[in-house]
């Protein structure tokens, strides 16, 4: 009997799926050895019930076609069992398909698929929103909440969102507690990492490792024109930044308090409002495997 496989596609990827489907067509592999199923998700939540489906279809292995937002619908059913994840990576900052230096073609990625060689990575959940490569409040939040509503995604989108989340960015104070340690902060930035990407090549964290057991809190703590090209220059290329500027401390557990009683967060760049006078994050208690290329082994 063959093996199942279902890929999920994110339904803005028609001209990705076409490709898909010469590759799958082009190599004997998958038609001979395995019964391929493909599936288009419509809407947000719909990868969630098609990795149901196909979980009680018996799958061997469910690949995302998508960014780190499909990724993340896909992940949460199979974190809590041994079926692993594929990543065929069609988004716009591919994060997670980044940190495991997967392919960012179809052809390259069906490649890494094709040696099944997996990790286990760790998940992380926010009051039971789960996330795999990052989360965020404060600007973090509000810049992808306003990225999410453009009309085209891509470099171009990405930048005018930043721009326009810089200029109506109002500054929040938390009480952020770990390890004992309780204190009030006020940054720009306040975000949760787990993964060495964000997507796009930035980084705050690029010595992250996924099968830690921890995470990194990062808070940025300026808001001026030249801090912030401080910043970029430190995602994006490496600059060091002073610990009055920049704080990465690891953690495993932290609990954020707001006054407000209601957060927007962000979740491997999809928003969500939480209204909740705190936000606990940790560590899933199972990990997620994930097929990755045969270095990350």
């Amino acid at each position: 009997m063959k093996n199942k496989i279902h890929f999920i596609i994110n339904s803005r990827s028609e001209k990705a799926l076409t490709e898909l489907l010469k590759q799958l067509a082009l190599d004997p592999f998958w038609q001979e050895t395995h019964d391929c199923f493909l599936w288009k998700s419509l809407y947000k939540g719909h990868a969630l019930e098609l990795t149901r489906k196909a979980i009680q279809d018996n799958t061997s292995l469910v690949i995302a076609c998508g960014g780190d937002g499909t990724i993340n619908e896909i992940a949460r059913y199979l974190v809590d069992t041994a079926i692993p994840l594929g990543v065929i990576p069609l988004g716009s900052g591919n994060g997670v398909a980044r940190h495991f230096k997967i392919p960012l073609n179809i052809k390259g990625a069906l490649a890494v698929l094709r040696e099944m060689h997996s990790v286990v990575m760790d998940a992380g959940l926010a009051n039971q929103h789960f996330f795999l490569s990052n989360m965020g409040v404060s600007f973090d939040s509000e810049f992808i909440n306003i990225y999410q509503k453009s009309r085209t995604r891509g470099f171009t989108s990405y930048f005018k969102a930043l721009f326009t989340a810089i200029k109506l960015h109002k500054t929040q104070t938390f009480v952020v507690s770990h390890a004992g340690i309780k204190r009030e902060v006020s940054p720009f930035l306040l975000m949760i990492s787990n993964a060495n990407q964000f997507g796009y090549n930035f980084s705050l964290t690029p010595k992250a490792l996924v099968s830690d057991g921890q995470f990194e809190l990062i808070l940025f703590k300026s808001k001026s024109i030249w801090s912030l090209f401080k910043l970029f220059l430190a995602s994006r290329f490496g600059l060091k930044l002073s610990d009055k500027l920049l704080e990465i401390i690891p953690i495993s557990e932290v609990v954020i308090e707001s006054a407000t009683k209601e957060f927007l967060i962000q979740l491997d760049g999809e928003t969500n409002r939480v209204s909740n006078e705190h936000l606990q994050i940790k560590m899933h208690p199972t990990g997620l495997h994930v097929i990755v290329p045969a270095e990350h082994r």
